[in-house]
């Protein structure tokens, strides 16, 4: 893992990159909130999402397959664990908290798994900024789950053991596709490809159960737009751009904007309000991620006379 190469500094095409990422992000969040119940199974979203871009994908594949082929066991395995591993411990979760918590959860403590994992395995340095913002950040998403983390007797905090558990599932992943020596194309066509066998072995076994043969074309079509074309074509790949022009902790650190994006959308979407609670969650994760991405520090230091630059 001595690949790892540590942060870069914030650039337009990163930030376009992942800018494009939080709207895919935030829409499948709203698409899951807006529908309460859905005759697809877990299994037949997790088709959508890899079945799709692995064969749009393909192409790119085929002609990577001996970069492909170089990968180091290790960093592949990070990479898969944000395939099917991830998909079926976030399914999990979502049957037993809303959907809400693991919009909020997931996203939000993904930078501080994120963050750990590169000291503890990469040996990467912790700014003082960057541990402010990930402090604030976390307690923008408890501020914004308010008392629902407090309600035991719902069995809510089952489910947020397991958004927690994909959340650093996530992180794994993260710091895979910084590692992995691969485009975002190549990244993405392989992690939907493995996770599409594993699908096909786990529905020959007999273990999992898939009606996507029967459901009506009114009733699939949304999610195949946010899950095999939103959150498995164009967001694998922008999720992928981002990574390599910003760096894994800047990142996952601006993807926690995903909950305060949400809750603000949900208002003229759903028609939601939202209560100070809500909004102070909001505040504290925007604040959260402008110091932890390095954000506000660039422009401090493009101010400074003789300034090298940003430290990650």
């Amino acid at each position: 893992m001595d690949q790892y190469r540590g942060e870069t500094v914030v650039n337009a095409t990163g930030l376009a990159a992942m800018a494009v990422t939080l709207l895919i992000w935030v829409g499948f969040l709203l698409s899951l909130r807006a529908q309460s119940q859905s005759p697809l199974t877990p299994t037949d979203l997790a088709l959508l999402r890899f079945g799709l871009p692995a064969l749009c994908f393909m192409p790119w594949l085929l002609r990577h397959r001996a970069g492909i082929g170089r990968i180091r066991p290790g960093h592949g395995l990070m990479l898969l664990l944000g395939g099917l591993p991830f998909f079926y411990l976030l399914s999990w979760g979502s049957s037993l908290a809303p959907v809400a918590h693991a919009g909020a959860l997931v996203p939000g403590t993904a930078p501080l798994f994120v963050t750990g994992l590169a000291v503890l395995l990469f040996g990467e340095p912790l700014p003082r900024r960057r541990l402010l913002g990930l402090l604030v950040i976390l307690g923008g998403v408890l501020l914004l789950l308010g008392n629902g983390l407090l309600e035991t007797h719902s069995g809510y905090w089952r489910g947020h053991l397991a958004f927690l558990g994909a959340s650093l599932l996530w992180a794994f992943y993260t710091l895979g596709l910084r590692v992995l020596g691969i485009g975002a194309l190549p990244a993405t066509a392989l992690l939907c490809s493995l996770s599409s066998l594993g699908l096909l072995l786990l529905m020959g076994l007999g273990l999992v159960e898939s009606t996507l043969l029967s459901v009506r074309w009114a009733e699939l079509w949304p999610y195949l737009l946010t899950q095999g074309l939103g959150a498995g074509i164009v967001g694998g790949f922008s999720y992928g751009v981002a990574i390599r022009q910003l760096g894994a902790e800047k990142t996952a650190a601006l993807g926690s904007f995903t909950p305060a994006l949400a809750a603000l959308a949900a208002i003229p979407v759903l028609g939601e309000t939202l209560p100070v609670s809500t909004l102070g969650g909001v505040s504290l994760i925007m604040l959260g991620v402008l110091l932890a991405s390095g954000v506000l520090a660039r422009r401090q230091a493009a101010v400074l006379p003789g300034s090298a630059g940003v430290s990650s």
